[in-house]
């Protein structure tokens, strides 16, 4: 093999995924409110509502290789820490798990690894 063979550029289907910083701004008119009926405490901040943003095709592709779970996709949806949610009480939490299942893909409750 020549030089030149090995400087030839990657065929299009090689070509290698490179992670980018960009930030998406939501406008509110696109996220989802949960107005909690039992606020609760967060490092000393009362939370009384919960924003829900649509999900990125990141936050699916992560999702979809198993490198998250139901419950951490909500989560990164809200922009809180899965252990915030968890301290929700049931009718709040019942109440968001609707507004992440009319947020998110159908296929991601069709998937036996449901856990939200």
């Amino acid at each position: 093999m020549t030089g030149a063979d090995e400087a030839a550029p990657a065929p299009a289907s090689a070509v290698q995924e490179v992670d980018v910083e960009a930030k998406v701004e939501f406008d509110d008119a696109l996220c989802r409110f949960l107005p909690l009926r039992h606020p609760i405490t967060v490092d000393g901040e009362r939370v009384s509502r919960i924003r829900m943003r649509p999900p990125l095709l990141e936050d699916v592709d992560d999702w979809s290789n198993a490198e998250i779970s139901n419950r951490e996709l909500m989560a990164r949806l809200c922009e809180r820490p899965s252990g915030v949610l968890k301290k929700l009480v049931w009718s709040d939490a019942e109440a968001l798990m609707e507004i992440f299942h009319q947020m998110v893909p159908e296929f991601v409750f069709a998937a036996p690894k449901d856990d939200a």
